[in-house]
């Protein structure tokens, strides 16, 4: 498991002091968002500064996760407008099916410390 960065009193999330003891159960958030290398994040805690936004190397990802991760992030920024949508049904489909598996594989590599929630929202409210 990776250590923890450091955060003290007075900081700007405002949580006081961090005794760098992470919560019983993390939780990885899987989703894209606009100018970010990676779709990962997660939320910091009284006792656990993770910094909102993440990198595979802060959960030990695995190369084969880090480049799928790069990829898929890279099919949703080259193919979704946040305007026009999806250029294509093909494209949102292929995303839509990479993100499943990515899903599956990176609630597989960080089992023994955090879940996985996934937020595929370019899909909509009903994963479509």
């Amino acid at each position: 498991m990776p250590s923890p960065r450091s955060f003290r009193s007075g900081g700007s999330l405002g949580l006081g002091a961090v005794t760098n003891i992470p919560p019983a159960r993390r939780v990885v958030r899987l989703f894209p968002d606009y100018s970010r290398d990676w779709p990962l994040w997660e939320d910091s805690t009284p006792t656990w500064d993770a910094g909102y936004t993440t990198t595979p190397a802060m959960y030990g990802l695995s190369t084969a996760l880090t480049d799928a991760l790069g990829e898929w992030n890279t099919l949703w920024e080259a193919q979704y407008d946040p305007v026009d949508g999806w250029k294509s049904e093909s494209a949102r489909d292929a995303w839509r099916e990479g993100g499943v598996e990515i899903a599956r594989r990176l609630r597989a590599e960080v089992a023994e410390f955090a879940d996985v929630q996934y937020e595929p929202w370019p899909l909509g409210d009903d994963g479509q």
